[in-house]
């Protein structure tokens, strides 16, 4: 495969979903690792990093509209908190200012209501024979494990009893 072939795929696979520049360019190095274990010359850096930009340039990858369908998906659907949002998207080679603009602008996923949705649904879940300390000392490490800042924690658990 030669980089106009990875750029053309990479260029298909970004119009079917959202990539961040860190997930194109490890995709790009698994390429070349392949190509190099079959014997073939792969790529060269300047090449990687180049399409890399091209991908910018032409918005196939943008960062910043990553970070919100992200942030956005988790947050409805997985019931993340910030805290895990924001470590994931590092993990995927989002930088920091892109990471904390889109937390930012959906903060309003984060409000109490989601916490005790997801919350309330785990409390009812828990055997009745368990002491209510055990419990939650669960639900508390259940909720941190989730992304959720303490404070708004011990507020809903204040309401459990």
């Amino acid at each position: 495969m030669t980089i106009g072939q990875a750029l053309e795929r990479l260029q298909m696979q970004c119009c079917r979903c959202e990539y961040s520049t860190g997930q194109v360019r490890k995709k790009l190095l698994m390429w070349d690792m392949r190509e190099k274990r079959e014997g073939k010359p792969g790529f060269l850096p300047q090449e990687i990093d180049g399409a890399v930009e091209a991908l910018v340039k032409e918005r196939f990858v943008d960062d910043e509209r990553f970070a919100g369908a992200y942030v956005r998906d988790k947050a409805r659907f997985a019931k993340w908190g910030p805290a895990k949002i924001g470590y994931n998207l590092r993990m995927l080679g989002v930088e920091q200012q892109v990471i904390k603009r889109a937390l930012d602008e959906n903060s309003g996923l984060f409000g109490l209501d989601a916490l005790e949705e997801v919350l309330m649904r785990k409390w009812k879940g828990y055997r009745e024979s368990e002491s209510l300390q055990g419990r939650k000392n669960k639900l508390m490490r259940f909720a941190l494990g989730r992304g959720y800042d303490y404070g708004q924690i011990m507020e809903i658990m204040k309401k459990l009893g």
